[in-house]
């Protein structure tokens, strides 16, 4: 890690259509190779699920992955990750039907209902370690003020003890948990963590 004084302040700004390749891979990398998975299903025959995943952020208003809900982060004159989120409608019923794999995370986030939810936070790796993870989670907190909300979910897996640690260090608790289903390529069994914080006021 070069020294403080070389490591050049990380800035933030809206995600643009530009950013699609960026956001691709790091929404994938979020998720473990679970959002790759599910672009694969609406693929067609020879079609890569990173087409799907670009077309559907750079393209499609309406889902929560669209590039208007991220936040790029920048540093030492590149993208070093990125964060993206969303209000959570409030529950009209039970959680939305899926398939096994995601029937769990859709439990977990019927339980966050009304909250800002961080979909995606990820840093690539050869800028890990350098403090950009706290950055993008302060920055979801700033996203959060913005939409009117005073609480901030996310989803975890257990097998991911780097990303569960700082999530920890920065204030979130752990609020339910289910089991994670493995799919081919993926982490090892284990269990989804919905975890949760409360904002203070601004003074």
């Amino acid at each position: 890690m070069p020294p403080a004084s070389d490591v050049q302040p990380i800035a933030f700004r809206p995600a643009t259509p530009n950013d699609c390749p960026h956001l691709v891979l790091l929404a994938d990398m979020a998720t473990r190779r679970l959002t790759s998975l599910l672009w694969g299903q609406a693929a067609s025959a020879g079609q890569s699920a990173f087409e799907i995943g670009r077309d559907i952020i750079r393209n499609d208003q309406s889902h929560f992955t669209h590039f208007s809900n991220w936040r790029v982060a920048e540093g030492q004159g590149q993208v070093v990750g990125a964060v993206g989120g969303y209000v959570i409608p409030e529950s009209s019923g039970a959680p939305a039907a899926g398939m096994d794999i995601v029937k769990p995370l859709n439990e977990l986030k019927a339980m966050a209902a009304g909250t800002w939810y961080i979909s995606a936070v990820a840093v690539y790796p050869e800028y890990q370690g350098e403090g950009f993870g706290k950055s993008l989670l302060m920055e979801a907190e700033s996203m959060a003020r913005a939409a009117g909300k005073d609480r901030l979910t996310l989803m975890v897996g257990s097998f991911n003890a780097r990303a569960y640690g700082l999530y920890r260090a920065a204030g979130f608790a752990a609020w339910d948990r289910r089991p994670f289903v493995p799919f081919p390529g993926s982490d090892e069994a284990g269990e989804w963590i919905l975890m949760g914080k409360d904002l203070p006021r601004e003074s």
